[in-house]
This record gives structure tokens, C-alpha cells and sequence, in this order.
């Protein structure tokens, strides 16, 4: 038998803005739900939100970089121009445009926050594939007849990798916010449960009391995700330069 954490059922209940207590830990909404276990089904929906757009990002400026660097003057110039224009158009208004106009759900919200962010990393990509294309091993490899899948797959991927792994956590702070911040606006699908959608339910009970246990824990919730990420971020960059330091 399977064991794990069983989460219970998200349902409304006839206590409706009830505050902290015995029954209930963080009080419940206006509709009656345990905010305590609404925290805990918004936890995977903005966690897997956040890593996978974070993801789809990283991996579509590595593909593009990797263009860039080795197709040639005219695969660069497209690449490169196309990276220009979606810096000039702002992000984050693209991302509320197109948000309001198909409140999107988990997929539809990945798929969005990669989309207006994978731009960003293609440069720095870039700069360091070119160096790597100078590193006597690629060009071995060149040399004995190997292509240029292989050079990237075993050779720049693995040199750049440091580099990819801060990006991917830099990357992952950018999307919980951003995520957050179109829940709280509400421009989502309004079924997803996610900190951000929690907040945006707050904003009704502001003048009162009830704003106290319906907007604080999913934004502290938010607040401690965002310091893990950092602190992970924080040792991988420490192991890092420990392994560029142990390195002859």
C-alpha cells in the first residue's frame, strides 16, 4: 500500500469567515473553505508552475543560443534580431494581454511565462557557447568528424552547465512571481487554486478582519518558497565555483 500525504477534500462549508481556531487553523474563506487546506492544493499547482515554465524557458534559449552560435551568419542575424524585438515589446504586458484574454489554466500558464521569457537568457547563452567553441576538445571533436549535436550534447552542454542550473533558479523566482501576480489580478482560470488566486480572493475582506488569515498565509507561503529557491540557488553557486576552485 501506497503512503504518503493525503490532502482533504478543498470543500465549502457552512463556517464561513471563521477565524484561526481549534477547527480550523487559519480560519476559512467566504465560502466556507479551511484556508490551511487550501494552501496545501495550491502548493503543487504553483510549485509545477513555476519549475516548468522555468524549464520550457531555459530550454528554448539553450536551443536558440546554440542556433545562434553555430548556424551560421543567417541562422544568427534571425535569432538574434528576433531576440531584439521581443526586448523592445515589454513582457510582462504581453503576458497580462494575452492572460485577460484566455484566462489560462496550469498548461495555459506555463506555456505563456515561457513564451515571454525565454528571450531574456538567449544572449548570455550565446556569449558562452561561442567561448566554448574555442576550447581545444570541441575543436578535436571537429576535427575526428563529430557533428554538431554531439559537440553540444557532450561537450558545450556539460561546460555551460553551472551557468544553466543559476539561470533555471533565476528563472524559477521570475515565474512564481509573475504566476502570482496574473492569479492576483485575476486574469486565470478562476477553478485553479494557486497562492496567487488565494490572494486575489482576499481582496474583498480588506476592510475588515477576515484579511488577516486569507491574504497572510498564502503570501508568506509564497515569501518562504521564493527564500528555498534562493537558498538552493545560493549552495549551487557555492559547489560551483568550489568545483571551478578544485579544478587544476
Amino acid at each position: 500500500m501506497a503512503v504518503g500525504l493525503v490532502v482533504p477534500p478543498y470543500r465549502t462549508g457552512r463556517d464561513v469567515l471563521q477565524p484561526p481556531g481549534p477547527e480550523h487553523w487559519l480560519g476559512t474563506n467566504d465560502i466556507g473553505q479551511d484556508v490551511l487546506i487550501g494552501l496545501m492544493h495550491a502548493m503543487p499547482n504553483t510549485v509545477f508552475i513555476a519549475v516548468s515554465a522555468a524549464l520550457i524557458s531555459l530550454a528554448a534559449a539553450t536551443t536558440f543560443a546554440c542556433l545562434a552560435a553555430i548556424g551560421g551568419t543567417l541562422v544568427a542575424t534571425a535569432v538574434l534580431r528576433t531576440v531584439d524585438i521581443l526586448q523592445v515589446i515589454p513582457s510582462i504586458l504581453l503576458l497580462l494581454l494575452f492572460a485577460a484574454w484566455l484566462q489560462p489554466g496550469i498548461a495555459g500558464i506555463v506555456l505563456l511565462l515561457a513564451l515571454t521569457t525565454w528571450h531574456e537568457d538567449v544572449r548570455v547563452l550565446r556569449a558562452i557557447v561561442l567561448r566554448e567553441l574555442t576550447r581545444e576538445n570541441v575543436r578535436y571533436a571537429r576535427h575526428m568528424g563529430a557533428g554538431w549535436s554531439y559537440c553540444v550534447t557532450h561537450h558545450i552542454v556539460p561546460a555551460v552547465w553551472p551557468t544553466l542550473v543559476g539561470l533555471y533558479v533565476q528563472n524559477i523566482r521570475q515565474a512564481v512571481m509573475k504566476a502570482a501576480g496574473i492569479a492576483f489580478l485575476g486574469l486565470t482560470d478562476p477553478r485553479l487554486t494557486t497562492w496567487g488566486s488565494m490572494m486575489q480572493d482576499s481582496l474583498d475582506h480588506l476592510h475588515g478582519d477576515a484579511w488577516r488569515w486569507l491574504l497572510l498565509p498564502p503570501a508568506l507561503s509564497l515569501s518562504l518558497f521564493l527564500l528555498i529557491v534562493l537558498a538552493v540557488g545560493q549552495r549551487l553557486e557555492r559547489q560551483t565555483m568550489a568545483g571551478a576552485t578544485a579544478r587544476p
